[in-house]
């Protein structure tokens, strides 16, 4: 009956993990000094239908220098054992670091060898000679457990794959690097792009699945023998992030993967290059060269790669990519739900039709109502009757600044439904408060915060009430005076200078605030440590 019991656990726990787990095959060690022992426990394993690979030795000393060559994930180990003991190969393993569970087997009842298991993180501790059903019963849990980790491992690794992607997608849009690098919180390695200097553009003619994915990064990695980041944009790109300083041999390079994925995946493709930017702050202007670089296969259908050295002799086509790559990009931000990008395509377009009066209205409401269209697409409340009717106003605007009235009502309603959004914004605070944190000491307004965040600035201080609970400057100016509170608690710093290294370089406002926050000046408390709060 237990041994029905134990069976349809295992059913239960294979089928949990079907499509996660099940096609990994776990590696068990058996080690004891009696091969008739070693037998028996393999035995039992090969009787609980488990796909296993197994592998023994006997004694500690054989063992500890396998595991130091092999990767096992499950340990069965006897005690008593010649060369070294049980107790000392486990001891070798954890002090190693070696990421295995552990199992003892032994004919020795004794309180010190329970008591050094349960010290050491063993799963369980076995008597020999050894119950088959509870023998089944341990392994089937260790084994379930082991699914349990992989499936938590795998759905670890993705979010951090996902949060890189972003921050990579964030840092192509012009998103400084101190930012993204406070975004990533540690958690993620941005070592490799840091020290890039390189970006190739992969563009596919048709979209390409995620087996394509993973059989492409292979044939670069085969070119690519450096660290490189490979980010998807899109179903249809790929973007490579890395370092590669010789001219002369990059075309080389480019040629090998382009050649490689068409006569080893049959994928036709386009690819272009950009120069060696000096900065990683460089890297968003060069990603916007390249897209827009791509887009020459339009007009060079014989042509597979293009450089960004390659210079587009008509300025009207230049202008018409230029457009598209733009509109392009926020379709994909709207997407991502990405307003600082979006805020930040569509200030340029602003910047481009307002300072030149040689482009043709007509086109320029074109643009702007193709634009209208995109936004459309993430507002419910906008039916395509008023879609249609702002459309035509467009088109009978006299100005420009007609037709961004228009275009402004709608990024106001996707900036509202973006930002609505609270893990957004608490993402955008922390980011906020972090940079106060560091940054005290300067010149701070709730306006160039808000420049910061691409927020505006009455909105900013909105936000930030509802997130925090305190108003903005009321935050900064808290932070500051607690700041002035530690020196005078702390130092013998003069007044004066306490004032500057928190952001007040007026001593006399600077005594007066202190005045107001805490109730006495800055010299009456270093002198009597007497303090009455600021009243909310």
């Amino acid at each position: 009956m237990i041994k029905y019991i134990c069976n349809k656990m295992f059913t239960k726990i294979y089928l949990v993990n079907k499509g996660k787990a099940e096609s990994i095959m776990y590696k068990i060690l058996i080690v004891d000094d009696e091969k008739i022992e070693r037998r028996g426990i393999k035995s039992l394993l090969k009787k609980l239908n488990i796909e296993l690979e197994i592998h023994e030795t006997s004694n500690g000393k054989e063992a500890l220098e396998y595991l130091l060559e092999n990767e096992i994930d499950i340990l069965f180990t006897d005690i008593k054992m010649p060369f070294m003991d049980g107790i000392e190969l486990i001891e070798n393993v954890k002090n190693n670091n070696l990421d295995i569970k552990i199992v003892i087997f032994s004919g020795y009842e004794e309180f010190e060898y329970a008591k050094f298991a349960t010290k050491m993180g063993v799963q369980d501790y076995i008597l020999k000679p050894v119950n088959p059903k509870e023998f089944e019963a341990t392994v089937l849990k260790i084994i379930n457990n082991l699914n349990l980790e992989v499936d938590e491992r795998n759905k670890k690794n993705k979010n951090l794959k996902f949060m890189k992607e972003q921050l990579l997608k964030s840092l192509l849009d012009g998103m400084p690097l101190d930012i993204v690098e406070n975004k990533a919180s540690e958690l993620i390695d941005l070592s490799v792009v840091k020290k890039s200097n390189r970006l190739i553009l992969l563009d596919f003619n048709d979209q390409i699945t995620d087996n394509q994915y993973e059989r492409i990064k292979d044939v670069i990695e085969e070119n690519i023998k450096s660290s490189f980041d490979y980010l998807k944009l899109n179903p249809k790109q790929i973007l490579l992030i890395f370092s590669f300083n010789e001219n002369t041999l990059i075309y080389d390079l480019v040629n090998r993967i382009h050649n490689s994925i068409i006569d080893k995946l049959n994928i036709k493709l386009y690819i272009s290059i950009s120069n060696r930017f000096e900065t990683i702050e460089k890297i968003s202007e060069c990603y916007k060269k390249i897209q827009l670089l791509i887009e020459k296969k339009f007009y060079n259908t014989d042509k597979n790669i293009f450089f960004e050295d390659e210079i587009i002799s008509n300025s009207d086509m230049v202008i018409k990519l230029d457009d598209d790559a733009i509109l392009k990009q926020i379709r994909q931000d709207i997407k991502l739900k990405n307003i600082y990008s979006i805020k930040k395509q569509f200030n340029y377009l602003c910047e481009k039709y307002s300072s030149d009066e040689n482009f043709s209205p007509v086109y320029v409401k074109f643009i702007f109502s193709s634009l209208l269209k995109e936004f459309f697409k993430s507002i419910p409340e906008i039916n395509e009757n008023k879609l249609k009717e702002d459309i035509d106003k467009i088109y009978k605007c006299d100005d420009f600044f007609g037709v961004m009235e228009i275009i402004n009502m709608y990024l106001k309603r996707i900036e509202k439904l973006f930002l609505d959004n609270p893990v957004m914004m608490h993402r955008e605070i922390e980011s906020i408060k972090q940079y106060i944190y560091e940054n005290y000491n300067k010149d701070i307004s709730v306006e160039q915060l808000a420049e910061r965040v691409c927020l505006a600035p009455n909105y900013l201080s909105s936000v930030f009430k509802k997130e925090t609970g305190e108003n903005l400057s009321k935050f900064i100016k808290s932070h500051r005076m607690n700041k002035a509170k530690e020196m005078l608690d702390n130092t013998y710093e003069k007044i004066v200078n306490i004032s500057n290294a928190v952001g007040y370089p007026n001593v006399s406002y600077f005594c007066q605030i202190f005045r107001e926050y805490f109730g006495v000046t800055p010299q009456k408390y270093r002198d009597k440590g007497e303090i009455h709060e600021e009243n909310d």
